[in-house]
């Protein structure tokens, strides 16, 4: 912080040091006012004087547009932060959250109502996906209802901004008009300082060169005989209250825990979407540095086992298709294979030919088998076959059933078939 402040001291009566701490720029400071707007008291009506002005998601340019006012358009601003004012989000907005955390009504569609705690929910955009929607606007818990107006989209439903949500508006393009109700007074357990605008009276102070409403801090009250200079130190969060810090690591702690436990879980049922959301929200906080740094670390680390899990989902897709391939192999070779005549009940398969009966052997019909005119034995019907009309065989590619056997007459071996069939 010492980057940021001047100190300026002034010696009262020789005894008392007082010292006053001025930021050397209101908007430096993250979370301080513009001192120059001269607001009413919050909440008050604001009129747009530009022509479209943008609605964003927080304050500042950097965050993405959320829909657009027209000049004359009637705001309701409830805060402010530098130069952007606080509003609620007006007709037409609408919020992200998480479709798994919501059940919807049966017999009304339009109405859900939150499954758990802590449920982020983020303001929407046309211009932004709902999974890299980053602005978290409020936190639902369970048994808070939701009205759905509009189709769900990547696992998030498209709802009505709920109470606590709100959008900015650039004070540049906004005009106060008047406050709409007293200002709520400060929980008396808030200390008892003075407001940014008045100076405190608790110790009487001479002109300062810097102005009474810069947000200065002083010094608290001390015993007279007492110099205010024992005082001056860094003042330490009250006790029993976790800082901004902190709450912001053990959020990340949180997180990381979740992420375990989603690690944990069979790599088919494994969905860090909502988690790396959250995360990216700490990541890219830049007022909390160790835990972004930590969060960023943690989201490498999602990172890694969601490279992981598409990995293992490309090989078992790779296996699934090579089985595909592999049982569409095997059906043509069966359907090949069925196709193929079995051959092994033949005895011989050739040409079959007349041949001149042997003068030795009366009343024996020979025929013989021939393949590229080489005569690869000789045949003789028996049994059924012996009855059988063989002519309409003869000059065809035949298969027979039968025995062969060696003739010494003949020198031959021939083959005794029961049964010739025409093979292709």
């Amino acid at each position: 912080m010492e980057s940021f402040l001047r100190f300026s001291i002034v010696i009262i009566s020789g005894l008392c040091l007082h010292i006053s701490v001025q930021p050397a720029s209101a908007a430096q400071l993250p979370g301080s006012a513009d001192s120059n707007l001269n607001l009413p008291a919050f909440p008050f009506l604001a009129e747009v004087t530009g022509d479209d002005v943008y609605i964003r998601s927080g304050p500042g340019t950097q965050y993405y547009n959320c829909g657009k006012a027209a000049k004359g358009e009637k705001l309701k601003v409830v805060g402010n932060k530098f130069s952007w004012l606080q509003i609620v989000p007006p007709q037409g907005s609408y919020s992200w959250i998480s479709k798994q955390y919501v059940q919807i009504d049966p017999k009304d569609n339009k109405i859900g109502t939150v499954s758990g705690d802590a449920v982020r929910v983020y303001a929407g955009s046309d211009e932004v996906q709902p999974m890299h929607s980053t602005s978290m606007q409020v936190k639902l818990n369970k048994g808070d209802k939701v009205t759905i107006v509009g189709e769900e989209k990547d696992s998030y439903c498209r709802i009505a901004p709920p109470e606590g949500a709100y959008l900015w508006v650039s004070s540049q393009h906004a005009k106060p008009l008047g406050t709409l109700m007293a200002p709520a007074p400060a929980p008396s357990a808030q200390p008892e300082t003075a407001p940014p605008s008045m100076p405190s009276t608790a110790h009487p102070m001479p002109a300062s060169p810097f102005p009474s409403n810069s947000g200065a801090i002083k010094a608290p009250a001390s015993s007279p005989n007492q110099p205010d200079t024992a005082n001056v130190t860094s003042t330490p969060a009250p006790a029993g209250v976790t800082s901004a810090e902190e709450q912001k690591m053990k959020e990340v702690q949180d997180l990381k825990q979740k992420v375990e436990a989603e690690r944990a879980k069979p790599q088919a049922e494994q969905n860090y979407t909502e988690l790396k959301k959250e995360i990216a929200v700490i990541a890219s906080d830049k007022q909390g540095f160790r835990a972004a740094r930590t969060a960023s670390a943690l989201l490498k680390m999602v990172e890694k086992y969601e490279f992981l899990l598409e990995v293992a989902k490309t090989a078992k897709l790779q296996d699934e298709q090579a089985e595909q391939v592999n049982q569409k192999i095997d059906a043509a070779k069966n359907e090949q294979l069925s196709k193929i005549e079995d051959k092994s009940q033949y005895a011989v398969i050739g040409t079959l030919k007349e041949t001149p009966i042997s003068t030795e052997m009366p009343g024996l019909r020979y025929y013989k088998i021939v393949e590229n005119d080489k005569t690869l034995c000789y045949a003789r019907p028996v049994d059924g076959a012996a009855q059988t009309d063989i002519s309409k065989f003869i000059d065809k590619k035949v298969g027979l059933i039968g025995t062969i056997e060696a003739n010494v007459d003949l020198g031959e071996a021939v083959v005794l078939f029961t049964n010739v069939v025409e093979v292709p």
